[in-house]
């Protein structure tokens, strides 16, 4: 079954993130990774719960199934890049969501 990797977040630093993105995208879609139907800094929020909206940007990367996903975003190139993208944004969401 495949599964959704979502990640939301506010870009605090805009210089920052286009480094991260040109290191971040071949490790996430690379021969083991996932494919992105989306990635935006459009993202529109519906309020549910009282919960404060979440980040302006967001990520969907589509894998194979769940373990793929946790395996590629778990895996240790991206964990070392993933600290440059924390050091330049606030982050709302990561989550992985099996598809039906």
């Amino acid at each position: 079954m495949t599964a959704l990797l979502i990640l939301n977040y506010d870009v605090t630093d805009p210089q920052r993130p286009d480094a991260y993105r040109q290191a971040a995208t071949p490790v996430l879609l690379g021969p083991d990774g996932g494919q992105l139907p989306a990635g935006t800094d459009q993202t529109v929020h519906l309020r549910a719960g009282g919960r404060p909206p979440g980040g302006t940007h967001t990520v969907v990367l589509r894998f194979r199934d769940a373990e793929q996903a946790r395996a590629v975003y778990e895996s240790a190139r991206y964990q070392e890049l993933l600290d440059e993208r924390l050091a330049a944004t606030v982050p709302f969401t990561a989550m992985i969501v099996p598809e039906l």
